[in-house]
């Protein structure tokens, strides 16, 4: 699954990309990693609003959740969407059949390989991920308000839609073969501007990117360190693992 992403470009380049605006009172600012489990608050353009970004929190809550106390526990185990379920599960089930849907811009993410060492306690390694076509990509999303119940301010979430690896990303990471529901610009637009049906939108997700337009390359695990800290330009680094050399999608594009 997506849990840790990056967004390292300046203002104008990022507008110009979506030709959408930030807010006047944005702080927008390069991000090398942010860790979903900081519930961060992203530059998100939504279906109803694709010419605004908004600062929207990672982690959906639904309109249906009761108190802070529920709303606090949920949004941790929703921060990625399975995108084939999404019109069957409740977390997600109205956003979806309401078109509530947007995209979430990224310049990379990182995953995790786990290599299986002999006679030792398999280890995890920590990857990061972009595209080579796009300079500035975008994963597909699902959006909702929340009405606070102390306050009645209606706070603003989002989920990351996952799908089925691409060869690349399977590769990568190996023990769940999932990755974030990536779209070219063909799909970027159907997502954010077609009134998509179940069935269209279904079929849109279920196409993972192309594995040829992928670059991907070990990094320091600096990243998960609880003393150093990670939102800065050197943890996306190259770092080499001599463990696993052998494995053609270290420090390469796919191909």
């Amino acid at each position: 699954m997506c849990y840790h992403t990056s967004l390292v470009t300046d203002q104008p380049t990022l507008e110009t990309r979506f030709k959408a605006r930030l807010t006047p009172d944005s702080s927008f600012r390069p991000t090398y990693h942010a860790s979903a489990f900081g519930f961060p608050a992203w530059p998100i353009l939504t279906r109803q609003e694709p010419g605004r970004f908004q600062g929207i929190q990672w982690g959906l809550i639904p309109r249906w959740v009761r108190s802070g106390e529920d709303a606090d526990q949920l949004r941790a185990k929703t921060i990625n969407a399975r995108s084939e379920t999404i019109y069957e599960k409740p977390s997600y089930r109205t956003a979806a059949q309401k078109g509530q849907r947007c995209l979430i811009p990224m310049t990379g993410f990182f995953e995790w390989h786990t290599a299986a060492h002999p006679g030792r306690a398999s280890k995890k390694y920590p990857f990061y991920i972009s595209t080579t076509d796009q300079p500035i990509f975008s994963v597909a999303g699902l959006w909702d308000e929340w009405p606070e119940p102390e306050s009645g301010e209606l706070i603003p979430t989002y989920t990351l839609l996952t799908t089925d690896a691409n060869p690349l990303l399977a590769a990568i990471h190996n023990t769940k073969k999932r990755m974030p529901c990536l779209l070219t610009p063909d799909a970027e637009h159907a997502w954010l501007h077609e009134n998509l049906t179940e069935a269209q939108a279904l079929e849109l997700l279920s196409i993972p990117y192309p594995a040829d337009r992928m670059h991907s390359h070990s990094i320091s695990k600096r990243i998960t360190s609880r003393t150093e800290p990670s939102d800065v330009p050197d943890v996306l680094e190259p770092v080499e693992y001599p463990e696993l050399q052998k494995l053609n999608f270290v420090s390469s594009t796919y191909s």
